[in-house]
């Protein structure tokens, strides 16, 4: 073993003061513009970094303008990063004794975006960076979220064989408004992540060489369809509220604070709930009017379900549910976004009080800056350490500010309170006379016939196989045996095996090329290979292989074909040494073919002496497939008929799946494991004719 210990490759790493806020609910995105070499000051290249952000920041806005989203939590955003070891440090990235150059990050724009409930808004920030990349061609971007490469788990149906989501870390990026893939060498751990600075650097060498397929594309495109060909309406809910005039004063300067309310309405405490009760900066007695709200369908959705009884006396006059179902709707929904903004502005009131050293984050943050001597030793009440500490505080509430906390809200709410817009008041009141009608929310409630096909589509199957449809039973029982007969490793069972791939040979394994080198998908790179070679190495899966074996081998025992005739029930058993000799030879045979000659023709013998019970009759047969050494055989039989095993198999699936009642049970369960769908016409009414609907390939 090598005694020098190396350090593993750095996680290009969450901003360490951003963990005291930063959720599980967050995307995280990163802009590495291409530096001119004769920046080498620091200040120069954030002055360039500061022109590259307000340019992309121009591009967002008109984004956003174009499209009227709204954000849920956090806004699009992003902060310069010059890489600096000062800046690293307030960042709290970094020790200042940390010499891992391999760590540092090029000079880039980095933003964290919270996105609360709707996760919409990851997939239109991984939009907004497509349409960044592809404006600006020098532009490489690259995000991920908790769940790491999120972009990558959306295309993992695609993806070529060496690739997923898990041993992908960082090498997926955004390039002239197209993904790119990059592949580790072959001398290198394919599970390593890979430096980030390496990834630009071949990037921009080979800007198309690591351009994902175009099925990958098609994907994304698929994902990002309301963004891409401007749906506002896809996900927008336009709906008349009767608000006081102050807040509809204030959805209009900004209409962003309505996912504020919704939000801080839905969250309310206790603390809250007693601001509800005095209403001071909304009352109710105050003139009240009516004015389109634009919702997100998230917002709109969590408004809507959260109960809430207005406080009658405060002087909320609503009308009754029951006779006046739409009017109700307009005013409760008023009541709840007018005391979503009463909550922000209490909260900011209640925080404007509090100091910053007073705040845990900020205690926490200065501890981490301590253990990592971002001081140097300085006397704590020196000129330097007072220095250092004042910058530290300005970093902090830089990086604080700029998510859209319940405070930052709450101060924007009063600022704008104290200083309403006459804009605001003027197309306030020319709208009460041009007030556009609220949009149907049918979509709130979905039968269980939408939510599959909302499944079906989001998720899959592949195909969908209907009654009458183009497969026949012999071919639906096919793929059911290719399925059950395929083996399952850590990642699921691979459809399709391994195209007569020795898993046991070095030899077999392609020699390792770029993933564009073909555009066959059987030609791609296979560069897990190795790793399913060991998995099929493992002592466990021999085990289980020879258990399956001695499975087979016991349902392959013969009897033998003299003894069939015999009139004893007992005596042609053999003896216990007989049964040994007999499994042992089983045993010891590789091929097993003599067996299925013999076993078929034991089949065919307990068929015919079973098709005259009511065992047999049970099944559906094959008309007119007895052959004529069959009838000389068993002539004492009349009327045999083979058994259709195809459509047997497939009727009692299909009477299994009508007993579920749409429910969960084993035939739908396998069948999902399949990739193959049942349709609700897939469960028929009993009727006296299905088996013969059945045997003419009714699947």
């Amino acid at each position: 073993m090598n005694s020098k210990k190396t350090k593993p490759a750095p996680k290009y790493r969450k901003p360490g003061n951003l963990e005291f806020v930063r959720e599980d609910d967050y995307v995280e995105y990163y802009i590495f513009p291409k530096m001119p070499d004769n920046l080498k000051d620091e200040f120069q290249v954030k002055e360039k970094l500061l022109r590259i952000k307000t340019e992309i920041m121009e591009i967002v806005r008109e984004l956003v303008i174009q499209r009227s989203y709204i954000w849920h939590k956090d806004e699009f955003q992003l902060q310069v990063r010059t890489g600096s070891p000062m800046e690293r440090m307030l960042n709290d990235e970094t020790n200042v004794a940390d010499d891992d150059e391999d760590g540092d990050l090029p000079p880039h724009l980095h933003g964290v975006t919270h996105y609360g409930d709707n996760i919409g808004d990851e997939w239109f920030i991984v939009y907004l960076l497509l349409e960044i990349s592809q404006a600006r061609g020098e532009y490489i971007a690259r995000v991920s979220d908790s769940d790491g490469e999120f972009v990558l788990i959306e295309a993992a149906d695609v993806l070529p064989d060496w690739a997923s989501p898990d041993t992908c870390e960082q090498r997926a990026y955004i390039v002239n408004g197209a993904l790119q893939l990059l592949q580790n060498s072959a001398s290198t751990n394919p599970d390593k992540p890979m430096p980030v600075p390496i990834a630009l650097q071949r990037i921009r060498l080979n800007p198309t060489l690591y351009r994902c397929s175009t099925e990958v594309q098609n994907v994304l495109k698929t994902r990002l369809k309301e963004f891409l060909i401007a749906m506002p309406h896809y996900s927008i809910h336009r709906q008349i509220v009767e608000v006081p005039h102050s807040a509809a004063q204030l959805l209009k300067t900004r209409p962003q604070l309505v996912a504020s309310a919704v939000r801080a309405f839905c969250d309310r405490d206790n603390e809250d709930i007693k601001a509800l009760r005095t209403m001071k900066f909304f009352p109710p007695e105050a003139a009240r009017v009516r004015t389109n709200v634009r919702f997100t369908r998230c917002l709109y959705a969590m408004v809507m379900h959260n109960q809430y009884t207005p406080e009658r006396r405060l002087g909320w006059k609503i009308t009754d549910e029951v006779s006046q179902p739409e009017l109700y709707k307009e005013q409760i929904l008023g009541v709840k976004l007018a005391c979503g903004l009463e909550i922000l502005a209490t909260q900011a009131q209640r925080a404007g009080e509090q100091k910053l050293e007073e705040l845990p984050a900020w205690r926490a943050y200065l501890r981490s800056l301590e253990g990592k001597g971002y001081f140097r030793d300085n006397i704590e009440g020196s000129a330097e350490y007072i220095r250092l500490l004042c910058k530290a505080k300005e970093y902090f509430k830089g990086n604080q500010d700029r998510f859209r906390t319940a405070k930052r809200v709450g101060a924007e709410v009063l600022a704008l309170m104290l200083h309403p817009s006459d804009t605001a008041s003027v197309a306030l009141r020319d709208e009460q006379n041009n007030l556009l009608p609220s949009d149907k929310d049918d979509w709130l409630s979905i039968t269980a016939d939408d939510l599959d096909a909302l499944l079906q589509d989001r998720y899959g199957p592949n195909k969908l196989y209907k009654p009458n449809g183009d497969m026949d039973a012999e071919e639906f029982t096919k793929q059911l045996s290719d399925f059950l007969d395929q083996q399952s490793n850590f990642e699921g069972i691979e459809h399709g095996g391994y195209g007569g791939l020795d898993l046991d040979s070095d030899d077999d394994e392609p020699a390792l090329r770029h993933p564009r080198a073909s555009t066959s998908h059987g030609s791609q790179l296979r560069k897990n290979q190795s790793m399913r070679k060991a998995c099929n190495r493992n002592s466990l899966i021999q085990s289980e292989e020879a258990d399956s074996t001695h499975v087979r081998n016991f349902l392959d025992f013969v009897i033998p074909e003299d003894n069939w005739d015999s009139n004893s029930e007992m005596s042609d058993y053999a003896d216990d040494d007989d049964i040994e000799r007999n499994f042992d030879a089983l045993s010891s045979s590789s091929t097993g073919f003599p067996l299925d000659r013999s076993i078929q023709a034991y089949m065919k013998k307990m068929d015919r002496e079973l098709s005259q019970t009511t065992i047999g009759k049970s099944f559906q047969g094959q008309k007119g497939a007895a052959s004529k050494a069959d009838e000389d055989d068993f002539d004492d039989i009349e009327d045999f008929e083979p058994i259709n095993i195809n459509v047997n198999t497939l009727k009692n699936m299909m009477d299994s799946y009508k007993s579920q009642a749409g429910g969960a049970g084993p035939v739908s369960n396998l069948l999902s494991a399949m990739g193959v769908g049942m349709s609700a016409a897939s469960a028929p009414a009993a009727s006296g004719d299905e088996a013969n609907d059945l045997s003419e390939s009714a699947v």
